[in-house]
């Protein structure tokens, strides 16, 4: 049997990062690249591994660049699936999402499991429908399992006897998880482990993995593209992209893979260590001239996002820092779509910085230096240390205010989201069932 198909995952269609309303555009041209390249490619089919929006409520804009690529697909007459992502689930108490919504146009057939006291059941896309756990099309058996965070491991183990059922009947088994394995990404705590996918090789041939961000294989079973644009700073140099894939069962190694790129805003990150600067002067021609090295490797017309991030132990006053001349070197070397000058230094440095022992100390302040010297010491969280605190003290102020659980938890997610890197740090926040918001 031979087959091709594209998998792919992680658009984050609706991603405005920066607050900047052309990166929300940006992640609409990767997912319009990757839409016209299946439908030039022609494959048997396509696949996405979830996470097509990067959150359940999505604005016209997002709509219509959905609407727009799925129906390029349609018109080639390349079929699709994808599985519910983190991201793009249901709001807690409702039923429909828009792949749901999709599902019902035949734009995409949405697949999941279901799962209940009885563990897992397997429902096949009925002819005519887009909505089931499996559909099988150009010999390929294509099962899709949802997000499901801390249960994955749980509900593979009680996946894996539904998949023998089908038995040796000469089909190509794919199954589709939003879900990481350890160790691909430092510091992020994955849903699997490579030894814990290895009881599916036998009944699954292509495990197509979406949720991280970085294009990795694992053991000739597991493969992920990566996202299509830069959903975080710390992102920008991972390869990432389309795997176009051909298969051919009958060859001893029947997968084999081409990455394809896919076009996306260049980012221009400088980091410097304030610790070898003896003056705001030297620092700024220090910085300039790491600009202007990182000018050179760029193309003439494209606009960066531009990070200048300053670490260590400033050697003169903060007051003294050229932020405002920073962010004009930027703008004259880039002419950049965003830049952002940040100010990580090593809280441990400044855990008394403003407090005078014969005055009485500021709540607030201590508070606040209390909390962001605890999450200093952990070095998991050490570089988001102060945007972390001022998030538990914002908590807390709403709590306060007499805000209920509801809404905390939603600006809890909301904050997270916006902590560039911060993603697989700090595990995805769940709430009880049936909460309703």
């Amino acid at each position: 049997m031979r087959c091709s198909f594209v998998h792919f995952g992680d658009v984050h269609l609706g991603t405005q990062q920066y607050d900047c309303p052309e990166r929300l555009n940006d992640f609409g041209r990767a997912w319009l690249f990757a839409c016209e390249y299946v439908a030039n490619a022609r494959p048997d089919f396509a696949i996405c591994a979830g996470d097509l929006f990067n959150r359940f409520t999505i604005n016209p804009v997002t709509f219509d660049q959905a609407h727009a690529g799925l129906s390029m697909l349609r018109e080639a007459g390349v079929p699709i699936v994808d599985i519910q992502g983190n991201h793009d689930r249901t709001r807690y108490g409702e039923a429909k999402s828009w792949l749901d919504s999709f599902a019902d146009q035949g734009l995409l057939t949405h697949l999941d499991v279901l799962t209940g006291p009885d563990g897992v059941r397997l429902r096949p896309v009925e002819r005519g429908k887009h909505h089931g756990s499996y559909v099988e099309w150009s010999g390929c058996r294509i099962v899709g399992v949802r997000y499901l965070g801390a249960s994955t491991e749980r509900v593979l183990r009680e996946l894996q006897p539904r998949l023998e059922e089908f038995g040796n009947d000469g089909a190509f088994t794919i199954l589709v998880l939003h879900a990481g394995i350890e160790g691909i990404v430092p510091r992020v705590n994955a849903e699997l482990t490579a030894n814990s996918i290895e009881p599916l090789r036998g009944t699954v041939d292509y495990l197509a993995l979406g949720h991280l961000h970085k294009h990795f294989t694992t053991s000739n079973l597991a493969y992920n593209g990566g996202s299509l644009e830069t959903w975080a700073l710390n992102e920008w140099s991972w390869d990432r992209g389309l795997l176009h894939v051909e298969v051919d069962t009958s060859q001893p190694h029947p997968v084999t893979f081409r990455l394809i790129d896919v076009p996306r805003r260049p980012f221009v990150v400088v980091q410097l260590n304030v610790d070898q600067y003896e003056s705001p002067r030297a620092l700024l021609r220090g910085c300039f001239e790491r600009l202007e090295r990182e000018r050179a490797r760029l193309l003439a017309d494209q606009r960066p996002v531009v990070f200048v991030t300053m670490r260590g132990r400033l050697r003169f006053g903060q007051e003294a820092l050229p932020i405002n001349q920073l962010e004009d070197a930027c703008r004259e070397n880039f002419d950049p779509l965003v830049v952002q000058i940040r100010e990580e230094y090593d809280p441990r440095d400044f855990a008394t910085e403003g407090a005078d022992d014969d005055e009485p100390i500021d709540r607030a302040f201590l508070e606040r230096s209390v909390l962001r010297d605890r999450l200093a010491s952990d070095e998991r969280y050490a570089p988001y240390a102060n945007q972390l605190a001022t998030l538990a003290l914002d908590l807390k102020e709403r709590a306060l205010r007499g805000e209920d659980g509801p809404r905390l938890l939603e600006a809890l997610r909301d904050s997270l989201d916006r902590i560039d890197g911060l993603a697989g740090v700090i595990p995805p926040v769940e709430g009880p069932v049936g909460i309703e918001r």
